[in-house]
């Protein structure tokens, strides 16, 4: 379970580390919005470093062991969605998508009947009135013909000539749905 939260939080940005990459102290993470590079430290701190990252691939460094992410799909965030995602080949060499975004959009997303899930929309509720920004993290696993079926249909909607934003929406809507929960963050607006 913190495995699956660690994960979203060290796979799941934008974020481009910069400097001695063998070295988790002088590493500086630049990220486009200032929770995501605060959520990237975290992760950090807690023992999972991004340490690198290709147009392919996304390195984590375990507490001193490497896993390699092979990165098939991302779908960005933008301000209409509330959430991005990437699709990864994890080092086990399952397919899972890792999703975060804001827990209004995300809630709905989510396979139905989860233990906890009633319990953390509760907190969050929580947190939302103390004025705190709130983010779901979630996961969905996918067996290889589910991943190539949809796969086709982002690659179509990333090549499309005509409304290629929309396309992209429309296939990120397709594959994040039905995801387990695997932690929530809240962090205070400064």
């Amino acid at each position: 379970a913190i495995r699956d939260m660690m994960r979203t939080l060290a796979v799941c940005h934008t974020v481009v580390p910069e400097g001695d990459l063998t070295d988790p102290s002088k590493i500086v993470y630049q990220a486009e919005s200032p929770d995501e590079g605060a959520l990237t430290a975290f992760a950090k701190a807690m023992g999972w470093f991004f340490c690198g990252k290709t147009s392919t691939h996304t390195t984590l460094k375990v507490h001193d062991k490497d896993e390699v992410f092979e990165v098939l799909n991302v779908n960005k965030f933008n301000s209409a969605r509330k959430r991005m995602s990437v699709v990864c080949r994890t080092p086990e060499g399952r397919i899972v998508l890792y999703c975060k975004g804001a827990d209004n959009v995300m809630l709905e997303r989510l396979a139905p009947a989860q233990p906890a899930q009633q319990r953390m929309a509760s907190q969050l509720g929580v947190y939302a009135t103390e004025g705190l920004r709130t983010l779901v993290l979630a996961q969905r696993e996918l067996s290889e013909e589910e991943w190539a079926a949809w796969n086709t249909v982002h690659h179509a909607a990333s090549t499309a000539i005509d409304d290629r934003e929309g396309a992209l929406e429309r296939a990120a809507e397709e594959v994040e749905k039905d995801m387990v929960v695997v932690g929530a963050t809240a962090i205070e607006d400064k």
